[in-house]
């Protein structure tokens, strides 16, 4: 006794199966590589704000060094102007 229905071969199954996951690889690649770029971006921004951060540290730290004059003393006898021969 038939109900007025059939059941879907397994040919049927498997090919919705196959085409469903299609949909989902290329959707997946779309989200990849939306992510890619986004993290390209990010990465740019840290390059930036480390080099921003390194440039300040710089400036900072020469601020605050004291001025250093490099004075030798020389254990020599001060020698007078010299003559021309």
């Amino acid at each position: 006794m038939l109900w007025g229905w059939r059941m879907p071969s397994m040919r049927a199954v498997l090919e919705a199966r196959r085409k469903a996951a299609v949909v989902r690889v290329e959707e997946l690649e779309a989200e990849l590589n939306r992510v890619q770029t986004d993290l390209a971006d990010a990465e740019e921004v840290l390059r930036h704000r480390v080099i921003g951060l390194e440039q300040y540290l710089e400036a900072l730290a020469e601020e605050e060094a004291p001025a250093v004059v490099a004075v030798r003393s020389s254990r020599r006898k001060p020698v007078g102007p010299r003559r021309a021969v």
